[in-house]
């Protein structure tokens, strides 16, 4: 065998050693895009089931003060998952000559001193605040002037502070749970004559 010959079997042996291992390195590539593929789907799944545990938590958990009411389920209320040292608030509109009851319910292992703030919308004032009444689960009240409010809940972490709003970090798993606001309605009784 000539000099030729040899440089050509090695380079030839060259060029199959490269495309062997561009070959390997796409099918390692198609493995490690499946195994991703597959996690994120079962993360994915995790999720919206732990999510689904948390649907019409306020129906079932949350405890309606006298059956025989004349009070009513609004549709505002709501259930959501918390972690331990979220806050999360949001909107509802009060309509004069309404009674309004608001009871929060939670899974245990986000604790008992469960914060809930009404705050005036408009203006930023504080309305009630839960915490100056020993963390009550549950407040009524009359409205006597339409207006939007927020309702802000605070989960404190196991330091007993809350984190920033927004903030979704949990230091393990058992700080997760369900939350539900229950928000019950009623047209004010006429009192007296």
């Amino acid at each position: 065998m000539s000099f030729q010959d040899n440089y050509y079997i090695c380079t030839n042996k060259i060029k199959l050693w490269r495309v062997y291992k561009i070959e390997i390195m796409k099918k390692t590539l198609q493995l490690y895009s499946k195994i991703l593929l597959i996690v994120v789907a079962v993360m994915s799944t995790a999720n919206v089931f732990a999510q689904s545990a948390c649907i019409d938590y306020h129906k079932k958990k949350c405890k309606r003060q006298e059956a025989n009411s004349s009070y009513g389920m609004s549709q505002e209320s709501r259930s959501a998952m918390f972690l331990k040292g979220q806050t999360s608030e949001f909107r509802l509109t009060i309509y004069q000559g309404k009674d309004y009851r608001i009871t929060i319910c939670n899974d245990e292992v986000l604790g008992d001193n469960i914060g809930m703030a009404i705050i005036d919308r408009e203006t930023g004032e504080p309305l009630y605040n839960n915490k100056d009444f020993n963390y009550v689960r549950d407040f009524e009240f009359t409205v006597l002037m339409t207006r939007e409010i927020k309702i802000i809940i605070s989960v404190p972490d196991d330091s007993g502070s809350t984190k920033p709003q927004g903030d979704f970090r949990a230091k393990d798993s058992t700080g997760v749970g369900c939350m539900g606001v229950l928000i019950e309605e009623m047209i004010t009784p006429k009192k007296g004559f």
